[in-house]
């Protein structure tokens, strides 16, 4: 073989070498190992965070060393950790992790507002407020009204299709009639969120409102004769809601979770995660599935006690104690993996996993009345913002 052939066959076997170690070097940087200078030249074998948050441009602390800003990846040594992100303006979210060799650790971190903006929804108050149980809708009555005829029964949608600017933002069912005063009703939504049942405090008179249909006077008439039969068809409703939840559920949770209301099975956006009330004390089973390489490192609670809340997740097999059955108002925010319930005098979120508890707001408002809003930016509340004041609904911008 003449010496250029030699030559040119030396400069291929030196390409394809350099392909195929820049091939493997690349494939070790992707699964988390970096260059150690230390000693003789090898891989280290290391764990990747990817920090993101909502909003973005946050700050990013390992062991309160500043190393980063959100969207960002992270690659650290096997080792627990404590990962810290802060924004200006937002309370500051924290978590002790475990990092795991060539695992990474998804930090995807919803920061929520240190000052929250409050917001008049009603102008004129809002009498018994109920919220429908698939969170989009909310009936009050008006009783204080300039006007007369703006007096009567309302309905809030909790969408973002609502002008904040605009005076009245809820529309109106039915104005007050000479022998229908709303303000004398309280409001009960069925299991499917598309009737309304009014039932006169003083007179025990009923109405059953369609909300698909348009209300007026001709087709208000009083139901009390047919009362029970109403509620047998909406104890069939909710009987169904919660057959469809069950069977999203893995068979040796269902016989742990209550199923005395639909309320009690709550599901995260992705349907990857259900917040339930136990009826029964009992241990779960580990490996209900093969947990994922990046299964959460946070204390699970797989010892269940009855009237607890739980969240289990059902892609990493892991089960969260939450809270007591004292807490109120539980459910879900939308986008994010955190719970909203009320304590006390206090709004609050907890993560899935039981992590960063923090208060979104406090002060005198009626903890029976708190809806969040579908896209979870703010939360509905009723508030009189001083003695003797009257009551209207609020939003509250937590995000």
């Amino acid at each position: 073989m003449s010496t250029p052939d030699k030559k040119s066959l030396s400069i291929i076997f030196l390409v394809v070498l350099l392909i195929i170690g820049g091939t493997i070097a690349i494939s070790f940087f992707a699964r988390g190992y970096k260059i150690s200078t230390k000693g003789k030249l090898s891989f280290l074998a290391t764990g990747i965070i990817s920090a993101t948050s909502r909003p973005k441009a946050a700050s990013v602390y390992i062991n309160d060393r500043l190393i980063t800003a959100t969207d960002d990846t992270i690659n650290l040594v096997p080792d627990e950790y404590t990962i810290k992100i802060v924004k200006d303006g937002y309370l500051p979210w924290q978590k002790n992790i475990q990092i795991k060799k060539e695992v990474v650790y998804q930090s995807d971190t919803q920061l929520f507002r240190s000052a929250p903006d409050l917001k008049p929804v009603t102008l004129t108050g809002a009498l018994n407020p109920a919220g429908s149980p698939d969170g989009s809708l909310v009936v009050f009555s008006v009783a204080s009204a300039s006007a007369t005829k703006d007096n009567g029964l309302y309905l809030l949608e909790l969408s973002n299709n609502v002008n904040f600017l605009a005076k009245n933002i809820a529309r109106q069912l039915s104005s007050n009639l000479s022998n229908l005063d709303w303000s004398k009703f309280t409001f009960t939504f069925s299991p499917n969120s598309r009737q309304i049942l009014a039932k006169n405090i003083s007179n025990n008179t009923n109405y059953l409102i369609n909300l698909d249909a348009t209300t007026d006077y001709k087709n208000l008439y009083d139901v009390t004769p047919k009362l029970t039969l109403i509620k047998e068809e909406w104890q069939i409703q909710e009987e169904e809601i919660i057959k469809a939840k069950l069977n999203l559920i893995p068979k040796e949770i269902q016989a742990i979770v209550s199923t005395a209301s639909a309320k009690n099975i709550l599901f995260s956006d992705d349907d990857t995660k259900f917040l339930y009330l136990a009826k029964i004390d009992t241990n779960l089973q580990k490996d209900l599935i093969s947990p994922p390489p990046a299964q959460s490192t946070q204390i699970q609670s797989r010892d269940i006690k009855k009237d607890n809340y739980y969240v289990y997740d059902i892609k990493d097999d892991t089960n969260f104690w939450i809270g007591d059955s004292s807490l109120q108002n539980l459910s879900w925010l939308v986008n994010s993996y955190n719970l909203i319930y009320t304590e006390d005098q206090k709004i609050q979120t907890v993560e899935y996993d039981n992590t960063n508890k923090l208060t979104l707001f406090a002060g005198n408002f009626n903890k029976n009345v708190v809806y969040p809003w579908l896209d979870g930016s703010k939360i509905v509340t009723l508030i009189a913002p001083y003695s003797n004041a009257q009551e209207n609904l609020y939003s509250i911008s937590i995000r």
